[in-house]
């Protein structure tokens, strides 16, 4: 009987023993946590962002949400500021020790009446441990580490630094979908000044929006606002922090609200996103402590004409094509701007609403790339060896059967053929079906494994249509993929923090660039002259108009012309542009038409580098007949000097004279070829309801197979 209880009493002191442990922990590391920032006065310090090209500070930013403002201090604000606030939450604020053992029983006394949590009691110690270090959860447990927190932070600071930290930290409502924070973004947003200016009814309004922010605004209810707002004069008249007559004047005033809005941050897209890299590397607590020096890839010129270029760009597009402005919901795009050495950063614009970076579409958003994927696929023919710029492929119509004994027909952007065309031309003028024929030879697999080396992380499908650009990337793989061409085969991952360093010039992080040569620097070349090739005569030619001339890239419109991208290069920038719809809707643009011109307009200003790429070892030249795409002789149009691998460039001589002239003509006809700007509704309505009817037939075959597969195994 013995053992039995003492196993039982075994069994009750472990877990009992391991929570008071780990709750001794928690409340340690709080604790610690708290002591440095509020005992330093960290949170006063401001978060310092370094350019990591120029050295220089291009913004300091405060508290966890990095904000503009510089933190006010209690001796810059006339008593019935604070003295409003202590009235509307915590009126024995400065007799108590950090808990108001009066208010802690009155609320248990309601909670033990409800049965539940229904009121706290909270002093603003408490609610300043909550808001910094404590989660919102209504238990007892919290509220246990919340009280102990309370009384610690009333020993070690004065009531007028705790007071000061809760007036920049308490939370106001929400503006234009941001948080308000601390009685100076309330004030500048509600009343358009600052809050040493504030008078005593407007402290009072303010303070009177604690209680539920979001609900008892002055615009929502002004009645109940101005009950409020009375309410706490009132206490302030007994307590003797204002006179009768400044009582009597406040209460007669009427509730009046004058619009204003915050000082603007900086570079809201970059910073944003840095935040969040800084979060992902060190965790959400050390943004809290200020004093930090977050050195960044950021290029301040070239970030600045990125914002421009999507803004105007967007502007444009929308003034041009009505229908984007009827979507009900606004056109998006995103920009990305990349050193190919290193992978830095120097430009980010998320999207188009720099008051709401929040969503970061160069990492966040999964699309298809389009055409711009092409890019791969000819990667991994010319890698083979088995192709070459003058290859000769066939642009004629094409049935391929799937599955089931459905067929897929693809075609080209005009809805035209042009017989034999050269690798060159069919690349530069974004053909699909010599694409799709050429991928065919060579293999899917082999596709993927190309796209997978060079940094995308897509399992992609294994089906014909992949070099057409139907797997999803997200844009920041997407231009990492991109930098092996002006490298001439080396992989540089895009990032922004560089370095993290503490007030006390701590390093707290160092990121180490991840380059690597992860293709051989010839067929990287072939593939930089197919892609200057799109600039020179191809789907980018408008290029020109920007006096871009030397830049290299791919267009990439989506075959149900949702998305639209333009990837390109300097030797000393890779750039990639989206433009489309979050939810999706027609965009009905070619990227000619909506991606390039904001890329143009952000590389004419921002890239220097206009050298070209150096030749590397194992090139070969040959002057080429365009047209049959053998070695050119006189006589045969051209010449174009164009570059193969070594051993792969052909040999063959083109036909001459007036048989030879019959022979280009019926064999090797070609166009001149714009990539359209825009299409019109019913041929988009028309061919998205054909890759409708194509995805439904993948998923019926996805049914039937997994239908089989129930009645193989005897799955329910």
């Amino acid at each position: 009987m013995r053992r039995i209880r003492n196993t039982l009493l075994l069994l009750i002191a472990i877990p009992l023993f391991a929570v008071m442990l780990f709750s001794s922990a928690y409340l340690f590391s709080v604790h610690r946590r708290m002591s440095r920032e509020m005992l330093d006065h960290q949170w006063r310090e401001p978060t310092q962002i370094v350019s990591a090209q120029s050295g220089r500070v291009v913004a300091e930013l405060y508290g966890s949400d990095w904000r503009p403002a510089v933190p006010i201090r209690l001796d810059t604000l006339p008593p019935h500021v604070a003295n409003a606030f202590i009235a509307a939450e915590d009126v024995r604020f400065r007799k108590h020790f950090g808990i108001d053992l009066i208010g802690i029983a009155r609320a248990l006394f309601t909670n033990l009446r409800a049965g539940a949590i229904q009121q706290g009691g909270s002093t603003i110690n408490q609610q300043l441990i909550k808001a910094r270090y404590l989660n919102a959860e209504r238990t007892y447990r919290r509220k246990f580490f919340e009280i102990l927190l309370a009384i610690a932070l009333d020993v070690r600071l004065t009531k007028n630094e705790i007071l000061e930290a809760y007036l920049n930290d308490v939370y106001l409502g929400h503006h234009l979908g941001k948080p308000v924070l601390g009685v100076d973004e309330a004030s500048r947003i509600y009343f358009n000044k600052r809050p040493s200016q504030l008078r005593v009814d407007e402290a009072a309004l303010l303070a009177g929006i604690i209680r539920a922010p979001n609900r008892d605004t002055p615009e929502k209810r002004p009645e109940l606002a101005r009950a409020r707002r009375d309410a706490i004069l009132r206490t302030m008249r007994t307590q003797r922090w204002i006179s009768e007559e400044e009582f009597g004047r406040s209460v007669k005033r009427p509730v009046q609200l004058r619009q204003g809005r915050l000082p603007p941050r900086p570079f809201p897209f970059y910073l944003a996103a840095l935040r969040a890299e800084v979060v992902r590397e060190l965790g959400s607590d050390l943004l809290s402590a200020g004093g930090l020096r977050i050195t960044a890839q950021i290029d301040p010129r070239m970030q600045t004409e990125a914002e421009e270029a999507v803004r105007t760009g967007l502007r444009s597009l929308s003034k041009r094509h009505g229908w984007l402005r009827r979507q009900g919901e606004p056109l998006q795009a995103a920009l990305l701007s990349v050193d190919p050495e290193s992978g830095g950063i120097r430009a980010l614009v998320g999207g188009s609403n720099p008051a709401a970076p929040g969503f970061d579409r160069t990492l966040q958003m999964k699309r298809q790339p389009g055409s711009a994927f092409k890019t791969f696929a000819y990667l991994a023919a010319i890698s083979s060896r088995r192709y070459t710029t003058a290859t000769l492929l066939l642009d004629s119509p094409l049935r391929v059967r799937l599955e089931g004994n459905d067929v897929w027909e693809p075609r080209n952007y005009d809805e035209k053929f042009r017989g034999r065309v050269t690798l060159r031309e069919a690349f530069e003028k974004s053909l699909n079906v010599p694409t799709v024929r050429m991928t065919q030879d060579i293999g899917h697999r082999r596709v993927i494994r190309v796209a997978q080396n060079l940094g995308l992380s897509n399992d992609f499908p294994d089906i014909p249509a992949l070099p057409l650009g139907v797997g999803e990337v997200n844009l920041r793989e997407l231009t990492g993929a991109y930098t092996v061409f002006p490298t001439l085969g080396k992989h540089a991952t895009p990032f922004l923090l560089s370095e993290v360093r503490d007030r006390d010039d701590n390093q707290l992080y160092l990121h180490a660039p991840e380059v690597e040569q992860v293709i051989e620097p010839a067929p990287a070349y072939v593939m930089h002259s197919l892609l200057r090739g799109v600039v020179r005569r191809g789907t980018a030619s408008r290029l020109h108009r920007y006096g871009l001339s030397h830049v290299a890239g791919k267009t990439g419109t989506t075959n149900d012309y949702r998305d639209a991208w333009f990837v390109g290069y300097a030797p000393d920038l890779v750039t990639t542009v989206w433009v489309g719809f979050d939810r999706g809707s027609p965009l009905r643009l070619s990227s000619a038409e909506a991606a390039l011109p904001i890329w143009g307009t952000y590389m004419k200003a921002a890239s220097r580098d206009k050298t070209d790429i150096a030749e590397p070892e194992g090139i070969t030249e040959r002057r080429i007949d365009p047209e049959s795409g053998y070695v050119w002789v006189e006589g045969c149009p051209g010449p174009v000097l164009d570059v193969f691998l070594d051993g792969t460039a052909p040999t063959r001589r083109c036909p001459r004279g007036f048989w030879g002239k019959i022979a280009r003509d019926v064999l090797f006809e070609s166009e001149s070829f714009d990539e359209p700007a825009a299409i019109t509704f019913d041929k988009f309505r028309r061919w998205a309801s054909e890759i409708d009817q194509e995805r439904q037939r993948t998923e019926d075959r996805i049914d039937k197979v997994e239908r089989w597969w129930k009645r193989v195994t005897g799955e329910n």
